[in-house]
Parts: structure tokens; C-alpha cells; sequence
């Protein structure tokens, strides 16, 4: 994922229940970047920051799969 790129969700039939009408009908989405939290008992837990819609979304790293470069590249977390 490189920040300023514009990413589209694809795999739509893997996206979560609660959420599939507004993932599903999105448009372009622009990753911002890593958001690191640390934990009091010292674990480090990454997800990242996306633009959808004009609003800030946070994600985790599982959902990184879902998403595809709009010029055609595959994320990096992998198709599935």
C-alpha cells in the first residue's frame, strides 16, 4: 500500500455483514497511511487510515485484502 494511492474494494463477497451496503457502494478509496497503537503492555498493534467518502476510516490489516489498486495492481496483503 503506498500513501496517496487510490484503491478500489473488490472481492465484495468477502466483506463483512455490518458494513457491506457502504463498502459495496463506495467508489475510490485513499490510503493515508499506518495508525500505530501502542499498548500499555508493550504490544504494537498497526492498522491503517483510509479516505472513503471524505470520511476517515480505520482499518486492520485483514482488510487490506479486499483492496485493489485502481490502476489494476493487486494489494500487497495478497487477492484473498
Amino acid at each position: 500500500m503506498k500513501i496517496g494511492e487510490l484503491y478500489e474494494v473488490r472481492h465484495k463477497w468477502l466483506l463483512p455483514h455490518d458494513n457491506y451496503e457502504f463498502w459495496s457502494n463506495c467508489g475510490p478509496v485513499l490510503y493515508v497511511g499506518e495508525a500505530i497503537i501502542n499498548r500499555d503492555d508493550g504490544k504494537e498493534i498497526v492498522n491503517h487510515v483510509v479516505l472513503v467518502n471524505g470520511k476517515r476510516r480505520l482499518l486492520d490489516s485483514t482488510f487490506l485484502r479486499l483492496l485493489a489498486c485502481v490502476d489494476g495492481e493487486e494489494s500487497p496483503a495478497g487477492p484473498y
